[in-house]
């Protein structure tokens, strides 16, 4: 067995894909049935008797050209108005390699509804056309027909996508124009018309001329022609006449029977292999209404042989499924390529977006390659879809751009995965969130989101913001609502105002002592679920954090569920000593004094002095508070050198009530690790 890599046939453009399938198809049943093919890197590679001449000679001489006809629709070569130079000349064609499309062309022919041309229920009579052709037709059209078009048992017509609407995109028809470059390759050649050059070109790539002026249709869009699709004013994109021909034997191979693969319904885009609703995300230049794109087609690239029937097996199946349902969309598909949802042996994607671009004609368009391979963050945005499609379903018009950013944030998690991209992920989603939760009435979403799996993905050892964002948005006290209702504003507590992350901080603070106060709680209503190392908030103090993030995260984080949640220890930066005088007023819990248990509840001047811009007398207070109450703290100064907002907001960050919050502010004999336990 001979390898022979076909240089000219690539994994793009769409119809430079479709050739390699056609070509392994063609050689497989009509010359080598144990012919193979791959993929290596980009290119096709070719397994079968044939050398590069025989392979050329084999199309040539011997190509037996599937029988492709669409009599059901208007110029197709049928009706006295239609280009007839291509059916005429293979009609009148005494080749033996022709003579099945001959019986096929005069049966359609004998056919009485296309004698007698358009009639009222235009759908009705293609559908009658259609029904006759699958009974009159010979063997070697039928897949073809399955290709084409699908009738439910209804009589409604269903399309693959990858065939336009049954053969034809806008006014141009496939088989028409099929039938003209075989007539013009292979019957009745130009004498000047180098066709077996053209054809290595095709095939391996090689320099030639003699392009012809021709249409290309979806499949080529950088050949498309027509206003503004090329360099210059118009673009009249001479083509290889031979690309059509083994394009369109390759969509036969790739649609083929799709109408009876299982768990699929007719009329829906489903039936065609690796075929899904479009979606826009993954891409700079997605477009904003789902409308412009009729769907998307991924292709499979394979690295190891293998032959035409188990590649047809492969596409009938065409199996991309999340937990066992067929994946209908981008995103489901992106999780299936890397949940192992997809078959074995599949190295990547290529993905195409079928996009209108000119009047009613669609152009494939490759959107990107995507790995199949196991990425174990599918297993959380699985979860992750759930509680996002339910938080959607009747999402205003004012927050579609949000929602695009949250899917196209899903995409790239999925394509690529790591905690930066996790990361991303529940940052779009918390300004969605967000804007949801202060603009309308919509409710805070279930918290259905295992904490612990979420904030390791998205980096919480070494991302101070996971962090910070998490000790908030885990913020809750018997007694009192959580910090939920402070960030809704459809609660009486919203309190998330003011312009920006560390004043809405300090509200919600104020909020939250002013309920513990009016409920008579006898502590400091600051708990959370996930306390950290208090050297985070010094960041925080410091500015050496993004607010922007953090306050997305909140929101985000605002699903999580807490359930079980042991926060890991990750230590952080020093503790400044004003921050931790104050903060010993704002704990969640009493203070071991020397055997006495003290709540060191929060004074109510400091606040309004720290949003004064008074450190110094904040400090005084809590310095005396903490005397009373029997402690020492180091006769130093608590002041200066730092924003008194970001401070006063950083009271309301849980953090870890350990010896390091006392570090550096007591004498060591009254540091005991016990009392901050």
């Amino acid at each position: 067995m001979r390898e022979v890599t076909l240089t000219g046939c690539t994994s793009t453009p769409f119809g430079s894909y479709l050739k390699a399938l056609g070509i392994l198809r063609l050689v497989s049943e009509q010359a080598d049935s144990a012919a193979r093919g791959l993929w290596r890197g980009d290119t096709f590679v070719l397994e079968s008797e044939f050398s590069e001449d025989a392979l050329l000679g084999f199309f040539l001489e011997r190509y037996e050209p599937t029988p492709l006809v669409a009599p059901w629709n208007g110029g197709s070569g049928f009706y006295p108005k239609d280009n007839q130079e291509g059916i005429a000349a293979i009609e009148s064609c005494s080749d033996a390699r022709f003579a099945a499309y001959v019986q096929a062309i005069r049966l359609c022919r004998s056919i009485p509804e296309v004698i007698g041309g358009k009639s009222e229920d235009e759908d009705e009579r293609r559908s009658v056309i259609l029904r006759k052709c699958r009974n009159l037709l010979p063997d070697r059209a039928v897949d073809w027909l399955d290709a084409a078009v699908g009738i439910a048992a209804d009589g409604k017509r269903s399309f693959a996508p990858v065939l336009g609407t049954g053969g034809n995109e806008g006014r141009l028809d496939y088989t028409n124009n099929l039938m003209a470059r075989l007539a013009a390759l292979l019957i009745s050649p130009n004498p000047k018309l180098p066709v077996r050059a053209l054809l290595a070109n095709s095939l391996f790539g090689e320099r030639t001329i003699g392009l012809l002026n021709v249409a290309s249709g979806q499949y080529d869009p950088g050949r498309a022609g027509g206003a503004n699709q090329g360099q210059g004013i118009e673009n009249e994109s001479p083509a290889n006449p031979w690309e059509l021909v083994l394009t369109l034997e390759g969509a036969v191979a790739w649609a083929s029977g799709i109408y009876r693969r299982q768990g699929t319904a007719y009329r829906s885009i489903l039936c065609s292999p690796f075929s899904v609703y479009a979606q826009p995300v993954g891409y700079g230049s997605a477009a904003d209404k789902q409308g412009e794109a009729r769907a998307e087609v991924w292709t499979p690239l394979w690295t190891s042989p293998v032959g035409y029937p188990e590649l047809k097996v492969l596409l009938r199946e065409g199996r991309a499924s999340v937990q066992g349902q067929p994946a209908s969309n981008s995103l489901e598909f992106a999780e299936a390529a890397c949940s192992l949802g997809v078959d074995r042996g599949i190295r990547e994607f290529v993905r195409y977006s079928l996009l209108k671009r000119r009047g009613d004609s669609y152009v494939a368009l490759p959107t990107g390659t995507f790995p199949a391979q196991y990425r174990s963050e599918a297993d959380l945005i699985r979860g992750f879809q759930l509680c996002f499609e339910s938080l959607t379903r009747d999402l205003p018009k004012s927050a579609e751009d949000l929602r695009r950013n949250v899917q196209n944030s899903v995409y790239h998690a999925l394509l690529k995965g790591g905690t930066e991209r996790m990361r991303d992920l529940m940052a779009a989603f918390g300004r969605l969130l967000r804007r949801l939760l202060t603009t309308t009435d919509a409710a805070v979403p279930r918290r259905s989101l295992e904490a612990g799996k979420w904030l390791d993905a998205c980096g919480f050892a070494g991302a101070p913001e996971v962090r910070l964002a998490a000790a908030v948005a885990s913020i809750r006290t018997p007694g009192i609502p959580s910090i939920v209702c402070h960030l809704s504003r459809s609660d009486k507590n919203f309190a998330w105002t003011g312009s920006d992350l560390p004043s809405r901080m300090v509200a919600v603070l104020s909020r939250r002592l002013w309920m513990a106060n009016a409920s008579e709680l006898d502590a400091n209503p600051l708990g959370g679920d996930c306390a950290i190392d208090p050297g985070d908030a010094s960041l925080f103090i410091e500015q050496s954090v993004d607010d922007r993030l953090i306050e997305d995260l909140v929101y985000a984080f605002l699903a999580l569920d807490w359930t079980g949640f042991e926060a890991p220890v990750c230590p952080s930066a020093e503790v400044l000593p004003v921050y931790s005088v104050l903060k010993h007023l704002f704990l969640r819990r009493k203070v071991d004094t020397g055997g006495e248990s003290k709540a060191l509840s929060a004074n109510p001047r400091i606040l309004p002095l720290l949003s004064r811009g008074d450190i110094r007398a904040a400090a005084a207070i809590a310095v005396n508070r903490l005397r009373i109450a029997g402690l020492q703290p180091l006769a130093v100064p608590y002041y200066g050198g730092m924003d008194a907002n970001r401070l006063a907001a950083s009271l309301l960050i849980p953090v870890w009530e350990t010896g390091k919050l006392a570090a550096g502010i007591f004498h060591e004999r009254e540091i005991h690790t016990e009392a901050y336990s």
